[in-house]
């Protein structure tokens, strides 16, 4: 299995200007993320507790202290500490509770920590059968994988639970729609009706979502009627986001807004955004962000890192090595093909300045830094707080054909898994 370096990108918002940044500024705050929000995992150090973590758990000693110590640790995103606790906690005759297994698998989706995650999976699996045979536990872990874009691993537990309830399927359907795997979730679909378990409005929620990633339209819309016909569901103001968001992508601009006309509820901020994104590319003659321009010849291009000069000078800043591999990169992903699109810089600044604005965007050093501190062939998974610009989506797209490896962006919308140079989303979001 592959191994994986997962962290957060988080852009401060300021004023772009025409100067690059301070050359004082350190690394993790040119990346505009905190020390304390750079999350950093690899398989290697999670298989040692720190000596830290040792210290800690070799002072609890009774009952009475393992809930408050577990909790404590729980809080400061300490998992493989707490997992020591609970296994110190059976040693000595005692049981590890359900609640605190489903509390560390949170901390683990919300501090994205997939590695640590993955740690939980094993201790669940080497448990008691309470906990492998627990519904809440095991769909807890499938929403976790899912939310941290490891669909696979997701699937993986899915498979292998005895039992399955609705909430279930509706993760393993959901949460491949939201990594934008559109067939595999319609498959999930199918195989739940063929097993005899009803759909709610939930499941619907995620067959749409599939069917925009896909651009089914027809499909679409037949589930959609299929809700209240066969079903009894009456649509709720989801539904009707996500098939006015599918209509629009698909150019049926008309009739988006004769279905938000008859809507039986007063449309939200989200379906006349919506509306209004798609009316607005129609006119300009394109649909969602613009794809890669055309010429990118990524099949029959030389592979520029070849030539790269292995015997660069030993820069001691993990600034400066991110910069220099980010410069690197970007004469790679030139040669490529690639054109900098500045109409995704929005301040009044000559062409040059806004190329350089986009150089400096905070996924690119991210995954700069990711590249030179991971072994070839590691997935790389960036989150971000903000909406990943067409720009930077096209440069990551043709730089992991180049790298030869899977890139996931996670910003506020979506999944996006770049890979050998394509994206999940298909050039759209």
């Amino acid at each position: 299995m592959a191994s994986s370096l997962s962290f957060l990108s988080q852009p401060r918002i300021r004023p772009v200007t025409k100067r690059p940044p301070n050359p004082s500024s350190s690394f993790l705050e040119l990346l505009s993320v905190s020390s304390n929000s750079l999350q950093v995992t690899k398989n290697k150090d999670l298989a040692v507790v720190s000596r830290a973590y040792q210290r800690e758990i070799a002072g609890v000693q009774g009952e009475n202290l393992v809930r408050p110590d577990f909790e404590r640790l729980c809080k400061e995103g300490k998992v493989e500490a707490a997992l020591e606790i609970m296994d110190e906690k059976e040693r000595n005759g005692g049981y590890a509770d359900l609640l605190n297994i489903v509390k560390l698998i949170q901390v683990c989706s919300d501090l994205k920590l997939l590695e640590a995650g993955k740690k939980v999976d094993e201790y669940v699996m080497r448990s008691s059968s309470k906990f492998k045979s627990s519904v809440v536990v095991l769909n807890n872990l499938v929403e976790m994988h899912c939310k941290l874009g490891d669909t696979n691993g997701a699937r993986e537990i899915f498979e292998q639970m005895g039992v399955r309830n609705l909430d279930s399927w509706n993760k393993m359907l959901f949460g491949l729609a939201e990594n934008k795997e559109g067939e595999k979730a319609l498959e999930i679909f199918s195989q739940m009706k063929g097993d005899g378990i009803r759909p709610d409005g939930s499941s619907f929620v995620g067959v749409l979502m599939a069917c925009v990633c896909l651009g089914a339209e027809k499909e679409g819309r037949k589930h959609f009627e299929s809700m209240s016909r066969d079903y009894g569901i009456t649509p709720a103001i989801e539904h009707y986001e996500v098939i006015v968001d599918l209509l629009g992508r698909t150019g049926k601009i008309a009739e988006a807004k004769e279905l938000v006309s008859n809507m039986p509820m007063d449309p939200n901020s989200r379906i006349w955004e919506t509306l209004q994104k798609y009316s607005k590319a129609r006119t300009q003659g394109q649909l969602g962000y613009p794809v890669s321009p055309p010429g990118l010849k990524l099949g029959d291009m030389k592979r520029a890192k070849d030539n790269i000069n292995t015997n660069h000078r030993r820069v001691t800043s993990d600034r400066s090595k991110a910069y220099e591999k980010l410069r690197s990169l970007s004469k790679e992903v030139r040669d490529a093909g690639y054109v900098p699109d500045t109409r995704f810089v929005l301040h009044d600044l000559d062409q040059e300045a806004k190329e350089k604005a986009l150089f400096y965007h905070s996924e690119r050093l991210a995954i700069a830094y990711g590249l030179i501190n991971t072994p070839p062939g590691t997935t790389l998974r960036i989150m971000k707080n903000l909406r990943i610009c067409g720009d930077c989506h096209n440069f990551i797209k043709i730089l992991s054909k180049i790298e030869d490896r899977e890139f996931i962006v996670r910003d506020n919308k979506r999944f996006h898994h770049f890979k050998a140079g394509n994206c999940s989303c298909r050039d759209y979001w």
